[in-house]
């Protein structure tokens, strides 16, 4: 037999070029779910692009831990991430930066952005013009309620009014000793986004810091009555005097226990919150909840504005070795249909207007009990209101969350606790190198 019958069969040149390149990029994250959308859309930008992506991904639990590995690694010129996941509370410390360690995004756009929800998608991600990252989700602010404390306490849902909600809450707390919700006395909690819908935040147009906002007062006196004088909520056990968030730990045991048991009735969050992570921290409570929009502030119009609370934005590191590829990733999976795949997961609403008629948003949710999220989501989100932060966040919440649950305890008043934390507030924002306004 000759030579040549021995040798290996020579492929076809154009079957190698049709294959996928295979390529990888390294990414950081702090929320595991983030990742899984990400990991999931990966075929479908293979089949668009003819690229056989893969992402080497890196968990780092804590997300303030994780902005300051990235920003030693950064100094230190150590090997860093293609991409990362930023968290908004803690972001500004890398979006502020300058020059900026982050590639800008917005020439990526090309326009393709028009019909998205800027509120979430760019703007909480804008410094100076320049767009750091991109959010995929619009994280609608919702009351999620357990239909079985609520039936078995003779609370009709939805709650029209927050003096609805005071009322439910009395009528719960035979089954559900902990109330409505608990109150999560965090700069980024339960009073930024009640003070939100009543017309306040803590930041304002143009970064202005206004921590002591009437509106802010009003919340933040609403949610300390609530827990103190109505026993209708509670407050985050770990946000209680001596408790502690280790490790990132953003809930703690005795929540997570009180969340399976039912003693406490509810909680307030956008649905990464009320779907995603609570399948985690109460998997045995599956099908025995429902959201609704947030009840009204009294005297209030009968239709306000939807809360939206910052999400999660995905960046590229602009000193990448693979930096086009990233970039292109990251972009093709925020314009695309991508996101449909993490409202399959959990429910989350995307900030693409477009995708809004898309029929699995509609669907019944047995999470829920069967009940059709996306017809709450979408009717909230026709007009929406912003829970502002900007890049000087870290420095306005090292102030305002001791002062929130020093009211929250009973420790303080509202309106003289934020007047003393808009004063420390500005000092360390100046310091830092900001305008507070």
């Amino acid at each position: 037999m000759g030579a040549a019958a021995c040798a290996p069969p020579v492929a076809d040149p154009r079957e190698i070029l049709a294959r996928p390149r295979a390529r990888s990029i390294d990414g950081w994250h702090s929320q595991p779910a983030r990742a899984e959308w990400l990991d999931a859309a990966l075929p479908d930008y293979g089949a668009a692009t003819g690229t056989d992506l893969s992402i080497r991904w890196t968990q780092v639990p804590d997300p303030a831990r994780l902005v300051q590995t990235l920003l030693i690694t950064i100094n230190s010129g150590a090997a860093f991430p293609d991409i990362v996941d930023l968290d908004p509370s803690w972001g500004g410390r890398i979006t502020r930066l300058a020059p900026s360690p982050l590639l800008a995004l917005q020439d990526r756009l090309k326009g393709g952005s028009h019909d998205f929800v800027q509120a979430a998608f760019t703007d909480p991600w804008t410094v100076g013009g320049r767009v750091h990252a991109l959010a995929s989700e619009l994280n609608l602010v919702l009351l999620g309620y357990r239909t079985d404390v609520y039936s078995a306490s003779g609370v009709r849902a939805p709650l029209p009014t927050w003096d609805d909600a005071i009322d439910a809450g009395r009528r719960v707390a035979a089954r559900a000793p902990d109330g409505l919700f608990f109150v999560r006395a965090d700069a980024a909690g339960t009073v930024l986004a009640l003070a939100t819908q009543a017309g306040g935040g803590f930041v304002g147009r143009g970064g202005v810091l206004q921590l002591d906002h009437p509106a802010n007062v009003r919340a933040l006196g609403f949610l300390e009555s609530l827990v103190n004088r109505d026993r209708a909520a509670a407050v985050l056990p770990f946000d209680r005097p001596g408790g502690n968030r280790p490790g990132g730990d953003m809930l703690g045991d005795a929540a997570r226990a009180a969340f399976r048991s039912g003693s406490v009735a509810g909680d307030i969050g956008p649905m990464a919150r009320l779907s995603g992570e609570m399948r985690v921290d109460a998997p045995e409570t599956a099908g025995r909840w429902h959201v609704q929009a947030l009840p009204r502030w009294p005297g209030a119009p009968a239709r306000q504005p939807g809360v939206v609370v910052p999400g999660s934005g995905l960046a590229v590191l602009k000193e990448s070795p693979a930096v086009d590829l990233a970039a292109d990733f990251v972009t093709w999976a925020h314009l695309g249909h991508a996101p449909l795949l993490d409202f399959e997961r959990r429910q989350t609403w995307p900030v693409n207007r477009r995708l809004y008629e898309d029929p699995r948003l509609a669907d019944p949710v047995p999470w829920f009990h069967g009940q059709s999220v996306g017809t709450i989501l979408r009717e909230a989100s026709a007009s929406v209101v912003a829970c502002a932060q900007g890049p000087y966040w870290p420095e306005i919440a090292r102030v305002l969350t001791p002062a929130i649950r020093a009211v929250m305890n009973g420790q303080a008043d509202a309106r003289g606790a934020l007047a003393e934390a808009q004063i420390a507030a500005r000092a360390l924002v100046v310091q830092a190198g900001g305008s507070p306004g």
